[in-house]
């Protein structure tokens, strides 16, 4: 799979309800100038998304580590002229890659994602200078390829809007009562003399506690 260019945008995450692994994130923006001074028509994606979906998700564009495939996609006008590419990703939590990634989008440490993408043909881009003469390329249409899960780029205003999985972690009793720590406490003795005997009578308070917990979660 050859792929020449790359767009890539910052993502933020918020946890929903939803599918095992499953991500929905705004992938790319369009209808605005980016860094390298395109604009991508909020159509340009849709032959795209007709006819390549699935499309394969990668960590950082490698394309021997697959950890995921975009299912969704569709353009979402936010405030015209801007658009948003709108992606509902798959994760694959067969593999470790694909269980490592989702954890780090869901715990907010990976922030950015990356399309890569081909020019089909040379009518798919106009070439415009703006007001003070500098270039800017126009894509009308693109051959997606892949979408990546980046550390750093380009590309203004996409964010993660959910990355939820089914395996919610286990809600534990804490080990340590603390209401039986602060009745020890309450009742310690005030002289050194029997500050060995008040630490003793913590400790065995803490053990009673933890084993009073344990036996809870067990039942």
């Amino acid at each position: 799979m050859s792929v020449n260019e790359y767009k890539i945008q910052m993502s933020e995450i918020k946890l929903v309800g939803g599918e095992e692994g499953m991500v929905e994130a705004y992938v790319n923006t369009m209808g605005v100038m980016d860094h390298d001074r395109d604009i991508i028509d909020p159509a340009a994606f849709n032959s795209s998304i007709k006819n390549n979906l699935p499309i394969p998700v990668l960590q950082g564009h490698d394309q021997s580590a697959i950890i995921g495939k975009v299912l969704f996609a569709r353009a979402e006008e936010l405030e015209s002229p801007e658009h948003r590419l709108l992606a509902r990703i798959q994760m694959n939590l067969d593999t470790q890659a694909g269980r490592d990634a989702f954890s780090n989008i869901a715990g907010n440490y990976v922030r950015q994602w990356s399309v890569g993408f081909n020019i089909p043909s040379t009518d798919s881009v106009i070439y415009e200078k703006d007001k003070n003469g500098q270039p800017i390329r126009r894509i009308l249409n693109l051959d997606w390829k892949e979408l990546s899960s980046v550390i750093s780029g380009a590309s203004p205003s996409t964010m993660t809007i959910a990355a939820k999985s089914e395996e919610e972690p286990e809600q534990l009793e804490p080990a340590i009562s603390e209401a039986t720590i602060d009745d020890v406490i309450d009742d310690a003795p005030a002289t050194e003399e029997d500050s060995a005997a008040a630490t003793l009578q913590l400790q065995i308070a803490i053990a009673q506690a933890r084993l009073t917990n344990e036996r809870k979660r067990i039942a």
